[in-house]
């Protein structure tokens, strides 16, 4: 049974923004998408890296697929009684999940600089038919570049083959009915071992955990979710700040329940930063329909650069760089993917899965 919608403050609206979401929810895309920019581009400083890594920032992945299984489970991308799969939701993420994909092995999946490139070397090998090497093990190595029994070599886009695999299931996941929840608890339970011994190689139980918990919490409509968290967003900020600043100290803490923490520092931010400036707000939410164009691309960016050379600072110098590279990447992406959108809108949904 769904609950009422509560009461929300007036800042915090139900908009028709591009997105057709709550404001705060493109806002929370957006601070999601700029941490995992900031993440890929922590690779000069151990100590920055440390600092990204804490829970707080971590958090930014599950949030995208806490938000999946949201949506699905409340029958924006087609209902799930009656139907086996949603295939073409699954089929419009799939089409530049495999385009990017492809570019980036084209690209960056050659260098030495990627962090799997030996997963991928048998194909580069064969390609420039090296001695020794073998059709099959280029074809497994393929298959690994496109996330298959490997990590894509499109780094970011793991967790998109996550959730285009779940969203395809849906419908069957959906037969768990109130099961979700417990099941999805079971799932972030394992999130441990389940990181250790997968790498993201496989859809890993967390994952699927935070994605079935999205569906799970479909019952309950948005405004009233926002205010659930809204009543409690200040303490959860700073609770949240307070064990990044621990985490940074002691990296050897990380389970299921300290991410999900994090998430909802991520949303108690975005909604208290759509509550406090809501022109500004309105202003990043216009952003969002860039974010998938972003994820594919920017990691393709960053091994590039860094193929370049041109990078040679270290240590504090780095940190000062890397402040201003993050949001300089995030900007040129985002005004490419406008720029499409605008002078070639067909290209939108095979890059940027936005659209129809």
């Amino acid at each position: 049974m769904t609950p009422p919608d509560a009461h929300v403050p007036d800042p915090v609206i139900l908009e028709k923004t591009a997105t057709r979401r709550m404001v705060w929810v493109d806002v929370a895309r957006v601070i999601a998408c700029i941490l995992i920019i900031a993440n890929h581009m922590a690779f000069y400083s151990a100590e920055l890296y440390r600092w990204i890594w804490a829970e707080f920032l971590a958090a930014r992945t599950p949030f995208f697929l806490l938000a999946a299984g949201y949506f699905v489970g409340r029958g924006a991308f087609g209902p799930l009684d009656g139907s086996l799969f949603l295939w073409k939701r699954s089929w419009f993420l799939f089409r530049p999940y495999l385009v990017w994909g492809l570019a980036a092995a084209v690209l960056i999946g050659w260098s030495t600089l990627h962090e799997y490139y030996a997963s991928y070397q048998p194909m580069y090998a064969w390609l420039k038919g090296e001695p020794g090497s073998g059709f099959w093990p280029a074809l497994a190595a393929f298959g690994r570049a496109l996330g298959i029994a490997g990590h894509p070599v499109d780094a970011p886009m793991w967790f998109l083959r996550d959730i285009i695999i779940y969203t395809a299931v849906a419908p069957l996941l959906h037969r768990l009915g109130n099961y979700l929840l417990w099941v999805g608890i079971i799932m972030l339970s394992l999130n441990y071992f389940a990181l250790d011994l997968a790498d993201h190689d496989y859809p890993i139980a967390n994952s699927l955990g935070f994605f079935l918990l999205g569906m799970y919490i479909s019952r309950y409509s948005l405004p009233f979710l926002t205010e659930s968290v809204r009543r409690y967003a200040v303490p959860f900020l700073l609770a949240t700040l307070a064990l990044t600043w621990w985490l940074v100290g002691h990296r050897e803490q990380h389970n299921s329940m300290l991410i999900a923490l994090g998430m909802l520092g991520l949303m108690s931010l975005a909604i208290l930063f759509t509550e406090w400036f809501p022109r500004a707000a309105k202003w990043v939410a216009g952003l969002a329909p860039a974010c998938f164009f972003i994820f594919g691309t920017h990691y393709i960016v960053i091994i590039l650069l860094r193929e370049s050379g041109w990078i040679t600072w270290r240590g504090e110098a780095w940190d000062v760089l890397w402040l201003c590279l993050v949001p300089v990447i995030f900007a040129l992406l985002a005004g490419l993917f406008f720029c499409m959108k605008r002078f070639a809108p067909r290209l939108v949904p095979l890059l940027g899965a936005y659209g129809k």
